[in-house]
Order: C-alpha cells, then sequence, then structure tokens
C-alpha cells in the first residue's frame, strides 16, 4: 500500500498539469527558486511572534506545495497554518524543523527528476 503523503507524487502532479511534464518541471523549480531561503524566512516570520503573518506565510507555502503535489509538505504547511491561527506560536516553533527538513526532501526529489 502507498503512503498517503508522499514528497512529491509526480503521476498525481502530471494529472493536474495536463500530463504536461515541461511546465510541471518548470513550475517545480520555480516554487523551490522562489523559496530558496523558506527556512531563513520561515525563522524571521515565527521570530516576529505574529499569528496572522505567520498563517499566512505557512498558508501560501501550503498552497503551492498542494499545487505541485507535494503532500507532505503540503501537510506540514496546513498544520503550521492551523497552529498560527490558534495563536500557539511554540508548536509552530517546535514543528519549524519539520517543515524546513520537508522542504529539502522536496529539493531532493526534484533533483531526482529525470528530464522534461
Amino acid at each position: 500500500m502507498a503512503e498517503q503523503f508522499v514528497t512529491l507524487d509526480v503521476d498525481e502532479a502530471l494529472q493536474r498539469f495536463s500530463g504536461n511534464r515541461q511546465i510541471f518541471n518548470r513550475l517545480l523549480l520555480r516554487f523551490l527558486e522562489l523559496n530558496a531561503d523558506v527556512a531563513g524566512r520561515a525563522e524571521h516570520v515565527v521570530g516576529c511572534g505574529k499569528s496572522d503573518e505567520i498563517a499566512i506565510f505557512f498558508h501560501s507555502i501550503k498552497g503551492g506545495a498542494a499545487n505541485l503535489s507535494a503532500k507532505r509538505l503540503a501537510a506540514k504547511s496546513a498544520d503550521l497554518e492551523h497552529f498560527a491561527n490558534k495563536g500557539d506560536i511554540d508548536a509552530v516553533r517546535a514543528e519549524l524543523p519539520g517543515f524546513t527538513d520537508l522542504f529539502a526532501q522536496l529539493r531532493t526529489a526534484a533533483s531526482e527528476l529525470g528530464p522534461s
């Protein structure tokens, strides 16, 4: 049985992009480029301690990850957004290392994709 949450569900993503691997690869690489310093940005926004800004930050990462079928990153971002919306900044801080690890896993998965 396949895991419910995978780092990058390429088959699902390709369905979303009508089988166009070139577009998918380009958007995935762009997402990674735009978020090259995601760990630093996450630490900064969490360090400011404003739950609404933290929620917005993780909501945007969640959306991009979900659109690319980066399921684990999307799920972790949703958790962090939820904690921020509840005002539980300590929970966000506790889960931040897991978030950055999942982003690193996505980078690795992306690097292992074949050519478009």
